[in-house]
């Protein structure tokens, strides 16, 4: 039998999905505060909110007769027309959460406006008025809240303990604090001041009041038109998405789309963790959609495309700046050194002592997809010096079996390109840097100003090889090797008889592929850049994960950083000023010269200030 609900239990469900935790409790009523335009908002809870919150502000206060409407379901003063739902500017908006807390609290109000010489006192439990009287108070609202969800004992038993309660409202709070600089913050816990901002607007001086923690401390601001705000250089990160905090038309988001845009803007810089973000993006109103989660946590955009965009672009604006370069900076305390360190090698203008140049520059045995140090750093200069017959030796023996006949289908295939990050600006200079040492046979160290920054050759050389590669695959030139036993490719008859684009995939990258007739292919050629080994396993994998979107560009970037890095010098392996100049002169012209392709920095900045700091100068 269908019947309609009884009004009470309708607003407790209602209300149930509104507020889910004390922690709701104050989002919804500090985001009124600020609709309200308060310079001025304190928080204050008992009990992790479950006893007691408190929310003062000295906005505009509601009107006398307007009080009791306010606690009306879907009453609201932010929209009154259909038109409105598509440019909404306010934090609130539904006229949903003044109702909800009440059905499930014990609550207080006390209001006034400018124009008004007393206030309004308000007291209403379960969502029921009890009393109201005129008092006098200051301008502005106060909201007490009181034994949440006390006639809800389902709901209330699945809140958490005190300390966890209260340790999701203060960090709501200390968000709230930071994009709202303008607005004077205190947060009070079980009588205790835990966070009081000034409210000068300063962004800044606001995240290191609340985050004082090293990661914090040395972010580097973002200011493109749509996008702003405050990120970690690519070397600080943190084990979790705690340190990220996104902001859409001031309202706290989660956002996969940001996410997206954070992680393209940082490209391949970060080797590991989650880099700190603190995003203030706009968007037009009516390009978002804020009404699709009932606590408003998440939103949709109109144009995903177009913000993930705007995001990477200001951040990876920001990645080629000077402060953007992973900082060396010296312990606090210092341990006795047993054993005397290594010397820093000076390098002189004679050719020091090193592997001759006929020698491979590892130790372990030369593969033959391998190309040496000496061949690759002279393969971009104007006048190379003659190759030695041991060093065609040792390079790969590829040079008779490459050719440029690469089997194009019918119809043409529009190939996505594997992108790598460059911008329109550049400020670190290169031709700033002068080599001063060399060090452990590994490490290149070059000074630029009051600076020391230490070069890490394999890295380097392995950023230097991928762009190599990266640029060879992307060129329409591009070049396949014969194998002398073909490749058999079995595949299931979904695949066989399906969609056979990602044949036209694979002859792009430089396979020649045909079909073999029972669910099967033969490949005779495969691309220069690859193995025997490496392109059977490749196309095998590529075939498995047909479904996975963007499958062929994300294994073919992990196949290139392999390649990169088993073909860029080691460490230990000794360089000659000759080779060092030109790793230098070639990382320079990469369009990311900060980082290799797993995210390791190429080089890493020691600042005068931090050496005499070390040495108790400073």
């Amino acid at each position: 039998m269908i019947k309609v609900l009884d009004k009470f239990i309708a607003d407790k469900i209602a209300a149930g999905e509104v507020i889910e935790r004390p922690v709701s409790i104050i989002k919804e009523l500090v985001e009124n505060s600020v609709d309200a335009g308060a310079t001025s908002i304190i928080v204050e809870i008992r009990n992790g909110g479950k006893t007691y919150i408190r929310v003062t502000d000295n906005g505009c206060g509601i009107p006398s007769d307007e009080v009791e409407t306010a606690f009306l379901r879907h009453a609201t003063g932010k929209i009154s027309t259909l038109d409105d739902l598509n440019s909404i500017n306010t934090l609130g908006f539904r006229g949903e959460a003044l109702a909800s807390i009440a059905a499930v609290s014990r609550l207080s109000i006390v209001t006034r406006t400018a124009d008004s010489s007393a206030g309004i006192k308000l007291s209403m439990h379960g969502g029921q008025i009890v009393n109201r009287d005129t008092v006098g108070c200051n301008i502005g609202t106060t909201l007490i809240i009181e034994d949440v969800f006390y006639n809800i004992p389902a709901r209330r038993k699945f809140m958490g303990s005190d300390a966890r309660e209260a340790s999701a409202i203060i960090e709501l709070v200390q968000k709230l604090a930071i994009y709202y600089s303008n607005i004077r913050f205190m947060m009070i816990n079980n009588g205790q001041t835990i966070l009081s901002t000034e409210g000068d607007g300063d962004y800044r001086k606001t995240i290191m009041s609340i985050y004082p923690g090293r990661e914090f401390s040395n972010l580097i601001e973002l200011d493109s038109e749509k996008v702003k705000g405050y990120i970690s250089d690519p070397g600080t990160t943190k084990n979790n998405r705690k340190g990220q905090l996104f902001f859409v038309n001031g309202r706290i988001v989660e956002s996969k789309v940001i996410e997206k845009g954070l992680a393209q803007g940082y490209g391949d810089r970060i080797f590991s963790g989650y880099p700190v973000a603190i995003l203030f993006i706009e968007a037009e109103p009516q390009n978002l959609d804020v009404n699709i989660h009932p606590g408003k946590k998440e939103i949709k955009f109109l144009y995903e495309d177009e913000i993930v965009f705007q995001i990477a672009a200001a951040v990876r604006d920001a990645m080629y700046t000077p402060a953007s370069i992973p900082a060396a900076t010296p312990k606090k305390t210092f341990s006795t050194v047993t054993s005397a360190p290594a010397k820093a090698t000076t390098v002189q203008k004679t050719e020091p002592e090193h592997k001759p140049v006929n020698k491979p520059l590892n130790n372990t045995e030369h593969k033959p997809e391998q190309i040496g140090i000496r061949e690759f750093l002279k393969s971009k200069s104007p006048d190379p010096e003659p190759v030695t017959k041991q060093e065609v030796k040792a390079a790969p023996a590829k040079a008779e079996t490459l050719h440029e006949d690469i089997t194009e289908t019918d119809k043409p295939y529009v190939r996505e390109e594997i992108q790598l990050n460059s911008y329109i600006h550049k400020p670190f200079d290169f031709q700033e840097l002068r080599t001063v040492g060399y060090v452990f046979s590994s490490y290149i160290i070059t000074q630029a100003r009051d600076n020391l920054y230490v070069l890490d050759q394999h890295a380097a050389h392995e950023r230097i090889f991928y762009e190599k590669l990266v640029t060879k695959y992307n060129s329409r030139d591009r070049k396949s090797q014969p194998i002398l036993t073909p490749i058999m490719l079995e595949t299931s008859q979904d695949v066989y008889n399906g969609d056979r684009e990602w044949i036209d995939q694979l002859r792009y990258m430089g396979y020649s592929i045909e079909d073999f007739g029972a669910g099967s292919f033969i490949i005779r050629e495969i691309p220069e850049y690859m193995s025997l080994s490496e392109a059977d396993s490749f196309v095998r994998a590529f075939a498995e994960g047909l479904d996975n979107e963007n499958h062929l560009n994300t294994i073919v970037v992990d196949k290139l950083i392999m390649r990169s890095c088993k073909s860029a010098v080691k460490a230990n392996d000794h360089l000659s000023i000759a080779e060092i100049d030109q790793l230098l002169k070639q990382l320079a012209e990469c369009k990311n010269p900060f980082s290799c392709p797993h995210g390791r920095p190429t080089f890493i900045k020691v600042s005068r200030y931090e050496i005499e700091r070390a040495f108790k100068r400073k």
